[in-house]
Protein backbone atom coordinates (compact mmCIF):
# COMPACT_ATOMS: atom_id res chain seq x y z
CA UNK A 1 0.00 0.00 0.00
CA UNK A 2 1.25 3.35 -0.44
CA UNK A 3 0.53 6.22 1.71
CA UNK A 4 0.93 9.48 0.07
CA UNK A 5 2.18 12.66 2.62
CA UNK A 6 0.82 15.83 1.82
CA UNK A 7 2.76 19.18 2.68
CA UNK A 8 -0.44 21.79 3.36
CA UNK A 9 2.18 24.00 5.70
CA UNK A 10 5.72 23.54 5.47
CA UNK A 11 6.90 26.05 8.64
CA UNK A 12 9.48 27.91 8.88
CA UNK A 13 12.27 25.22 7.36
CA UNK A 14 11.17 21.95 7.19
CA UNK A 15 13.48 19.17 5.07
CA UNK A 16 13.94 15.50 4.48
CA UNK A 17 17.09 14.66 6.01
CA UNK A 18 18.65 11.04 7.20
CA UNK A 19 21.44 9.99 9.42
CA UNK A 20 24.16 9.35 7.43
CA UNK A 21 24.44 12.04 5.02
CA UNK A 22 26.78 12.31 2.58
CA UNK A 23 30.02 10.12 3.43
CA UNK A 24 32.99 10.65 1.53
CA UNK A 25 32.63 13.88 -0.39
CA UNK A 26 34.39 16.40 1.61
CA UNK A 27 37.11 16.04 -0.85
CA UNK A 28 34.81 17.46 -3.17
CA UNK A 29 34.00 19.83 -0.93
CA UNK A 30 30.45 18.45 -0.52
CA UNK A 31 29.18 18.65 2.93
CA UNK A 32 27.75 15.99 4.65
CA UNK A 33 24.00 17.08 5.83
CA UNK A 34 22.14 14.96 7.42
CA UNK A 35 19.92 15.58 10.55
CA UNK A 36 21.05 18.22 13.23
CA UNK A 37 19.87 16.00 16.24
CA UNK A 38 21.00 12.56 15.71
CA UNK A 39 19.58 11.22 19.05
CA UNK A 40 15.57 12.29 18.22
CA UNK A 41 16.16 11.03 14.50
CA UNK A 42 16.78 7.94 15.53
CA UNK A 43 14.10 7.84 18.19
CA UNK A 44 11.44 8.60 15.62
CA UNK A 45 12.29 6.02 13.30
CA UNK A 46 12.69 3.75 15.99
CA UNK A 47 9.04 4.42 16.97
CA UNK A 48 7.69 3.76 13.22
CA UNK A 49 9.74 0.59 13.08
CA UNK A 50 12.10 2.02 10.05
CA UNK A 51 16.22 1.62 9.55
CA UNK A 52 16.74 4.29 12.22
CA UNK A 53 18.99 5.34 9.52
CA UNK A 54 15.79 6.13 7.10
CA UNK A 55 15.02 9.16 5.95
CA UNK A 56 12.82 11.45 7.96
CA UNK A 57 11.22 15.38 7.97
CA UNK A 58 13.27 17.26 10.25
CA UNK A 59 11.32 20.04 11.27
CA UNK A 60 12.68 23.60 12.96
CA UNK A 61 10.97 25.51 14.94
CA UNK A 62 7.15 24.39 13.82
CA UNK A 63 4.09 25.70 12.95
CA UNK A 64 3.45 22.83 10.11
CA UNK A 65 0.73 20.75 8.84
CA UNK A 66 0.67 17.49 7.12
CA UNK A 67 -2.32 14.92 5.61
CA UNK A 68 -2.26 11.35 5.18
CA UNK A 69 -4.13 9.78 2.41
CA UNK A 70 -4.01 5.93 4.14
CA UNK A 71 -3.85 4.62 7.26
CA UNK A 72 -0.57 5.74 8.39
CA UNK A 73 2.15 4.77 11.56
CA UNK A 74 4.20 7.87 12.77
CA UNK A 75 6.38 8.96 15.11
CA UNK A 76 7.57 12.14 16.45
CA UNK A 77 10.72 13.22 18.79
CA UNK A 78 12.67 16.00 19.78
CA UNK A 79 11.74 19.33 20.51
CA UNK A 80 8.31 20.16 22.62
CA UNK A 81 5.84 21.17 20.88
CA UNK A 82 1.93 20.77 20.83
CA UNK A 83 0.82 18.10 18.16
CA UNK A 84 -2.73 17.30 17.14
CA UNK A 85 -3.89 14.79 15.14
CA UNK A 86 -7.71 15.70 13.92
CA UNK A 87 -7.34 18.65 16.42
CA UNK A 88 -6.84 16.16 18.92
CA UNK A 89 -3.67 16.21 20.92
CA UNK A 90 -1.42 13.47 20.82
CA UNK A 91 2.09 12.45 22.54
CA UNK A 92 5.43 13.02 21.19
CA UNK A 93 7.90 10.19 21.60
CA UNK A 94 5.14 7.25 21.30
CA UNK A 95 3.96 5.48 17.82
CA UNK A 96 0.85 7.08 16.68
CA UNK A 97 -2.11 5.96 13.96
CA UNK A 98 -3.13 8.37 11.47
CA UNK A 99 -5.94 7.82 9.74
CA UNK A 100 -7.05 8.29 5.78
CA UNK A 101 -7.53 12.08 5.44
CA UNK A 102 -6.36 13.13 9.01
CA UNK A 103 -4.01 16.12 9.38
CA UNK A 104 -1.14 16.25 11.87
CA UNK A 105 -0.27 19.46 12.79
CA UNK A 106 3.16 20.21 14.91
CA UNK A 107 2.64 23.82 16.71
CA UNK A 108 5.46 25.91 17.60
CA UNK A 109 8.40 24.46 19.31
CA UNK A 110 8.21 25.91 22.52
CA UNK A 111 11.73 23.91 24.27
CA UNK A 112 14.69 23.09 21.85
CA UNK A 113 14.38 24.04 18.23
CA UNK A 114 14.03 20.62 15.94
CA UNK A 115 10.86 18.09 15.96
CA UNK A 116 11.44 14.76 13.57
CA UNK A 117 8.59 13.30 11.88
CA UNK A 118 9.23 9.79 10.60
CA UNK A 119 6.50 8.06 8.51
CA UNK A 120 6.36 3.94 8.78
CA UNK A 121 7.88 2.27 5.26
CA UNK A 122 10.13 2.91 2.55
CA UNK A 123 10.30 6.35 1.10
CA UNK A 124 9.63 6.80 -2.59
CA UNK A 125 12.38 9.53 -3.33
CA UNK A 126 15.86 8.72 -4.99
CA UNK A 127 19.02 9.38 -3.02
CA UNK A 128 21.18 12.15 -4.16
CA UNK A 129 25.14 11.31 -3.90
CA UNK A 130 24.25 8.28 -1.91
CA UNK A 131 22.11 10.18 0.75
CA UNK A 132 18.19 11.15 0.77
CA UNK A 133 19.59 14.43 2.75
CA UNK A 134 18.18 18.15 1.53
CA UNK A 135 21.57 20.11 0.62
CA UNK A 136 19.44 23.38 -0.43
CA UNK A 137 22.87 24.71 -1.68
CA UNK A 138 24.00 22.59 -4.12
CA UNK A 139 20.00 21.30 -4.47
CA UNK A 140 20.69 18.11 -3.43
CA UNK A 141 18.67 15.47 -2.13
CA UNK A 142 14.49 15.55 -0.38
CA UNK A 143 12.45 16.79 -3.03
CA UNK A 144 14.01 18.80 -5.98
CA UNK A 145 17.14 19.28 -3.78
CA UNK A 146 15.12 22.02 -1.58
CA UNK A 147 13.00 22.64 2.02
CA UNK A 148 9.16 21.42 1.94
CA UNK A 149 6.76 23.72 0.12
CA UNK A 150 2.38 23.68 0.49
CA UNK A 151 1.73 21.51 -2.20
CA UNK A 152 4.69 18.75 -1.97
CA UNK A 153 3.47 15.13 -1.93
CA UNK A 154 5.85 12.16 -0.58
CA UNK A 155 4.45 8.60 -1.26
CA UNK A 156 5.78 6.03 0.94
CA UNK A 157 5.09 1.81 0.45
CA UNK A 158 4.08 1.36 3.87
CA UNK A 159 2.68 -2.41 2.44
CA UNK A 160 5.34 -3.92 5.10
CA UNK A 161 4.91 -2.34 8.17
CA UNK A 162 3.40 -3.61 11.00
CA UNK A 163 1.47 -1.52 13.76
CA UNK A 164 2.94 -1.60 17.25
CA UNK A 165 2.74 1.03 19.76
CA UNK A 166 6.19 1.48 21.43
CA UNK A 167 6.88 4.23 23.81
CA UNK A 168 10.47 5.90 24.34
CA UNK A 169 12.13 5.17 27.24
CA UNK A 170 11.91 8.25 30.01
CA UNK A 171 15.99 7.83 30.14
CA UNK A 172 16.34 8.43 26.70
CA UNK A 173 13.88 11.10 26.03
CA UNK A 174 16.21 14.66 26.58
CA UNK A 175 15.72 17.53 28.83
CA UNK A 176 16.17 21.06 27.67
CA UNK A 177 17.40 23.55 29.48
CA UNK A 178 18.28 27.12 28.72
CA UNK A 179 22.10 26.25 29.68
CA UNK A 180 24.04 23.89 28.33
CA UNK A 181 27.44 22.67 29.08
CA UNK A 182 28.76 20.74 26.04
CA UNK A 183 31.77 18.61 25.87
CA UNK A 184 34.99 19.76 23.95
CA UNK A 185 38.52 18.15 23.15
CA UNK A 186 41.38 20.17 21.87
CA UNK A 187 41.39 21.24 18.16
CA UNK A 188 44.66 21.57 16.12
CA UNK A 189 45.23 25.30 17.05
CA UNK A 190 44.27 25.38 20.53
CA UNK A 191 48.33 25.67 21.86
CA UNK A 192 47.85 29.14 20.11
CA UNK A 193 46.47 30.67 22.87
CA UNK A 194 48.07 31.80 26.54
CA UNK A 195 46.64 29.75 29.41
CA UNK A 196 44.96 32.82 30.31
CA UNK A 197 43.22 32.47 27.10
CA UNK A 198 42.34 28.95 27.49
CA UNK A 199 40.87 29.41 31.03
CA UNK A 200 38.65 32.92 29.93
CA UNK A 201 37.30 30.52 27.29
CA UNK A 202 36.21 27.59 29.00
CA UNK A 203 35.01 29.97 31.90
CA UNK A 204 32.84 32.01 29.55
CA UNK A 205 29.16 31.68 28.66
CA UNK A 206 28.00 31.89 25.21
CA UNK A 207 24.72 32.98 23.85
CA UNK A 208 23.94 32.07 20.05
CA UNK A 209 23.30 34.78 17.39
CA UNK A 210 20.00 34.55 15.12
CA UNK A 211 22.38 34.19 12.19
CA UNK A 212 23.11 30.72 13.28
CA UNK A 213 21.83 28.34 10.41
CA UNK A 214 23.29 24.46 9.58
CA UNK A 215 26.15 25.43 8.28
CA UNK A 216 27.12 26.82 11.86
CA UNK A 217 26.38 28.15 15.07
CA UNK A 218 27.78 31.68 15.57
CA UNK A 219 27.88 32.30 19.03
CA UNK A 220 28.49 35.88 21.30
CA UNK A 221 30.44 35.61 24.02
CA UNK A 222 30.06 38.59 26.94
CA UNK A 223 33.54 39.84 25.67
CA UNK A 224 35.07 38.98 22.88
CA UNK A 225 37.88 36.70 23.07
CA UNK A 226 40.97 38.10 22.09
CA UNK A 227 42.45 36.04 18.80
CA UNK A 228 46.29 35.62 18.63
CA UNK A 229 48.21 37.24 15.03
CA UNK A 230 49.41 34.34 13.30
CA UNK A 231 49.70 33.36 9.49
CA UNK A 232 47.16 30.75 8.73
CA UNK A 233 46.61 28.85 5.80
CA UNK A 234 42.90 27.31 4.99
CA UNK A 235 42.56 23.43 6.67
CA UNK A 236 39.93 20.97 6.49
CA UNK A 237 37.47 20.86 8.48
CA UNK A 238 34.40 18.85 10.16
CA UNK A 239 30.78 19.57 11.96
CA UNK A 240 31.23 20.22 15.35
CA UNK A 241 34.89 21.87 14.48
CA UNK A 242 34.66 25.19 16.69
CA UNK A 243 36.74 27.91 14.84
CA UNK A 244 37.53 31.02 16.24
CA UNK A 245 38.03 34.38 13.78
CA UNK A 246 39.72 37.82 14.25
CA UNK A 247 36.78 39.08 15.93
CA UNK A 248 37.09 36.98 18.70
CA UNK A 249 32.99 34.98 18.19
CA UNK A 250 33.47 31.83 18.02
CA UNK A 251 31.65 29.55 14.95
CA UNK A 252 30.62 26.05 16.04
CA UNK A 253 30.51 24.51 12.12
CA UNK A 254 27.53 22.03 11.91
CA UNK A 255 26.26 19.33 8.87
CA UNK A 256 25.77 21.91 6.16
CA UNK A 257 29.61 23.42 6.45
CA UNK A 258 32.28 24.13 4.16
CA UNK A 259 34.97 21.05 4.01
CA UNK A 260 37.76 23.27 4.42
CA UNK A 261 38.09 26.58 6.70
CA UNK A 262 40.28 29.59 7.33
CA UNK A 263 39.86 30.44 11.00
CA UNK A 264 42.04 28.77 13.86
CA UNK A 265 40.60 25.31 14.57
CA UNK A 266 40.65 25.78 18.55
CA UNK A 267 38.38 23.43 19.88
CA UNK A 268 36.13 20.49 18.45
CA UNK A 269 32.51 19.42 20.43
CA UNK A 270 32.61 15.40 21.68
CA UNK A 271 30.83 13.63 18.78
CA UNK A 272 28.62 12.52 21.84
CA UNK A 273 27.53 15.73 22.49
CA UNK A 274 27.10 17.13 19.03
CA UNK A 275 23.48 15.94 18.88
CA UNK A 276 22.38 18.44 21.36
CA UNK A 277 23.65 21.28 19.31
CA UNK A 278 20.89 20.66 17.22
CA UNK A 279 18.74 21.71 19.17
CA UNK A 280 20.04 25.01 20.29
CA UNK A 281 18.84 28.40 19.21
CA UNK A 282 18.68 31.98 20.00
CA UNK A 283 18.19 32.55 24.05
CA UNK A 284 20.25 29.52 24.98
CA UNK A 285 23.25 29.29 26.44
CA UNK A 286 26.67 27.36 25.91
CA UNK A 287 29.42 27.05 28.12
CA UNK A 288 32.37 24.30 27.12
CA UNK A 289 34.10 21.15 29.55
CA UNK A 290 37.60 20.27 28.09
CA UNK A 291 37.84 16.58 28.39
CA UNK A 292 40.29 14.03 26.69
CA UNK A 293 39.92 12.33 23.61
CA UNK A 294 40.00 9.01 25.58
CA UNK A 295 37.11 10.06 27.37
CA UNK A 296 35.18 11.19 23.96
CA UNK A 297 35.93 8.06 22.56
CA UNK A 298 34.06 6.62 25.89
CA UNK A 299 31.13 8.40 26.08
CA UNK A 300 30.19 7.33 22.06
CA UNK A 301 30.43 3.86 23.31
CA UNK A 302 28.60 4.55 26.30
CA UNK A 303 25.64 5.91 24.79
CA UNK A 304 25.54 3.62 21.83
CA UNK A 305 24.97 0.74 24.30
CA UNK A 306 22.67 2.51 26.40
CA UNK A 307 20.25 3.15 23.83
CA UNK A 308 20.71 -0.61 22.22
CA UNK A 309 19.95 -1.82 25.78
CA UNK A 310 16.65 0.58 26.27
CA UNK A 311 15.58 -0.12 22.77
CA UNK A 312 16.00 -3.55 22.46
CA UNK A 313 13.75 -4.01 26.34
Amino acid sequence: MITAVNIIKPGFLTTIQDIPGRRGLKRFGIPSSGTMDTHSAELANWLVGNDLESPLFEITFGKCEFEFTERTVVGLSGGKAKVLVSDESVQLNKTLIVGPGERLKVGRVSKGARIYLAIGGRWQIKQSLGSFSTYAKAGLGGVNGRELMSGDRIEVDSSQVQESIKTVPDELIPHFSRQQNIRVITGPEWDWLRTEQKNVFLQTRFGISSTSNRMGMRLKPENNVEVPQRDYSSAPVVPGIIQLPSGGEPIILMNDAQSVGGYPRILKVAEADLWRLGQLWQGNEISFTLIEMRDALKLVDYYKDLRASLLLK
